[in-house]
């Protein structure tokens, strides 16, 4: 029985890293000394996909159907409470001293997750 390769998870993650890292830069450049609140944003926007990538591909194969959807939805739960968990942190411990370079810097992340249809190619 042959099995479906995985999606190009690597390419995908590696794409958001390096845009984050743009992002961030950007924001440092625009606003100096932001460049702490942008790392901060990329990371709340990075690692919940992460995470949520590394849980779904766990099972694969049509007998693990079952198994498979309720990943899904444990895995986008998980990724929706880290998310929260992260930006109570970041604005708990760290104080952000411009929050439009954290949540700029985390749009990006996010909004490439749904732009990588494109960019994988």
């Amino acid at each position: 029985m042959a099995k479906l390769p995985r999606p190009p998870l690597f390419k995908l993650f590696f794409k958001q890293f390096v845009i984050a890292s743009l992002v961030c830069l950007l924001a440092a450049v625009i606003w100096p000394g932001s460049l702490l609140d942008a790392l901060l944003g990329g990371f709340i926007g990075f690692f919940p996909q992460l995470v949520f990538g590394y849980m779904v591909f766990i099972y694969q194969g049509a007998r693990q159907q079952h198994n498979l959807i309720k990943m899904m939805f444990a895995a986008e739960a998980v990724k929706f409470g880290l998310t929260v968990v992260l930006f109570v942190a970041v604005f708990l411990l760290v104080q952000p001293s411009n929050p439009i370079s954290l949540l700029s810097t985390y749009a990006a992340v996010v909004l490439l997750h749904w732009l990588n249809f494109w960019l994988i190619k």
